[in-house]
């Protein structure tokens, strides 16, 4: 009936695959609200520019008050009766059934939130106020519901948490998310699964915690709160957040090299047009803040990563365009970070990042890492057995290479492009098996490169392909330009 297979982590511990052991490389749009926002065939337009884009996942939420807080659907139908968690609304659950499947038939997966943080903590980012719809008392039988209603979904994959910390501003929320987690389990498996009680079960119902970016303490790891008790998470999520001066290669090294081996990536990073600032917004985060983000984290050691826009993840609409969110919902799904990441997805299918693992030694640059290393840092992996190395100049230029990391005596050298996926001729060299200076076309702001090094005998081809090809085979327009507004034309734009 389904198409998908349902995915597991895999032997290493450090990816996802499918039960059938192909690996999964995770590639995700950030559409929270789509399901109280977008009407059914908007929903299916997204979902295929989104599939000519090489997403693979679509990360959206059951229960999301954001922006309404009666959680309607575009036909106004509530998702609660009377706002019970215990009285699901089924004709509102029923598009939300239609979403999942049609993702299945277009070979994307869900990443599904029953229910968003605000819903547990009782308060928005506004400090307003509200009743608390998810507790302890009632978040086991709603888990067990929706954990019941998709059982048989092969494309889900869940997610606790939304956007909150465990702790709250000093309050505890841990046994609510723990009680809703052994709620799904009991509802996928029928098996009355304890929260800190091992069993192989738990990943029947695959699942993470979606934390927030604490602005107190600079934590933001689904492993902040909690600890390798907790045995219904099974992989790691970030959310690095949309500061400008995050380094998410730091957090990603530090789960990855934590003494439980766990997938780990970047769920909420620093999404395309979000604004930098409050109240004033401007300038708006660029297209290479998301490249940045997506390199680094992949490079250092996450299974895959995660895409968002401002006015997507809130489908923003005609009438609510704003200073800070100058785009609809459709237009910006044609913004260049978007595409972009399609140029990422086909890089990633010449050279699967599954046999690699980071290795910061192999650069001159490999120390300069820490606290402050932002739009000249590198990162650098290697496979495992020698047969490439890929290594992420953030601004371009020199960087110094130990090539004794690659086997065999003759090198291919690329310069790949990942605002376009163009790459340079390739470069035949033998290997000195020693360190060596390699320079990019070019340099300087926004002006990235992946140098990519290759055993000759590895038997890779030209890294990626062109956008331009990736275009006409869809035949797409171009990105969407920047708008500018009347009355705020002196404005920076991103």
């Amino acid at each position: 009936m389904y198409c998908l297979e349902k995915l597991r982590v895999a032997g290493d511990h450090r990816h996802l695959e499918t039960v059938s052991g192909k690996p999964f490389f995770w590639l995700a749009d950030t559409d929270w609200t789509v399901p109280m926002r977008l009407k059914w065939d908007d929903v299916q337009y997204l979902m295929d520019k989104r599939v000519q884009q090489g997403f693979t996942v679509l990360q959206i939420v059951a229960l999301d008050p954001e922006m309404d807080p009666g959680m309607h659907t575009p036909c106004g139908e509530p998702a609660l009766i009377g706002g019970n968690l215990l009285k699901p609304n089924e004709a509102y659950f029923k598009y939300l059934d239609w979403i999942i499947d049609e993702a299945d038939k277009k070979g994307l997966y869900i990443l599904l939130l029953p229910a968003w943080g605000q819903l547990v903590v009782g308060e928005d980012w506004s400090g307003r106020t509200y009743e608390k719809t998810v507790t302890e008392e009632n978040a086991w039988a709603y888990g067990d519901w929706i954990g019941n209603r998709y059982k048989d979904r092969t494309n889900i994959v869940w997610c606790l948490g939304g956007d909150r910390q465990p702790i709250h501003k000093g309050v505890s929320y841990k046994n609510v998310w723990r009680r809703m987690a052994e709620g799904i389990g009991h509802g996928v498996t029928g098996l009355d699964l304890k929260w800190n009680v091992p069993d192989a079960h738990w990943s029947d119902a695959l699942m993470t915690y979606h934390t927030c970016f604490e602005m107190e303490t600079g934590k933001y790891s689904t492993m902040t709160y909690w600890d390798d008790h907790e045995a219904w998470i099974d992989f790691i999520m970030l959310q690095s957040g949309h500061g400008a001066g995050t380094q998410n290669y730091l957090q990603v090294k530090e789960e990855y090299d934590r003494a439980r081996t766990m997938p780990v990536f970047d769920g909420e990073p620093t999404y395309e047009q979000m604004p930098s600032s409050w109240p004033d917004p401007l300038p708006l985060h660029d297209e290479w803040i998301v490249r940045k983000r997506a390199y680094w984290s992949l490079f250092a050691g996450a299974f895959g990563h995660t895409y968002g826009h401002s006015s997507v993840w809130c489908t923003i609409s005609e009438k609510e365009r704003s200073k800070g969110r100058p785009y609809t919902w459709c237009e910006a799904l044609d913004r260049p970070g978007a595409w972009q990441m399609r140029v990422l997805r086909d890089f990633v299918s010449t050279r699967p990042l599954e046999p690699m693992v980071p290795c910061q030694d192999m650069i001159g640059h490999g120390a300069d890492c820490g606290e402050g290393c932002l739009d000249d840092h590198r990162q650098a992996c290697v496979h495992k057995d020698g047969k490439c190395a890929l290594v992420y100049l953030s601004s371009g230029g020199t960087e110094t290479v130990n090539l004794c990391e690659l086997s065999g005596d003759k090198l291919h050298v690329w310069w790949f492009n990942p605002r376009n996926g163009v790459c340079t001729e390739r470069k035949v060299m033998d290997n000195p098996h020693t360190w060596m200076p390699f320079t990019s076309p070019d340099a300087g702001k926004a002006k990235d490169w992946v140098l990519v090094i290759d055993d000759a005998q590895a038997g890779y081809g030209r890294p990626g392909r062109p956008l331009s090809e990736v275009r006409a085979l869809f035949k797409t327009p171009e990105a969407v330009e920047d708008k500018v507004f009347p009355g705020w034309e002196d404005d920076a734009h991103s």
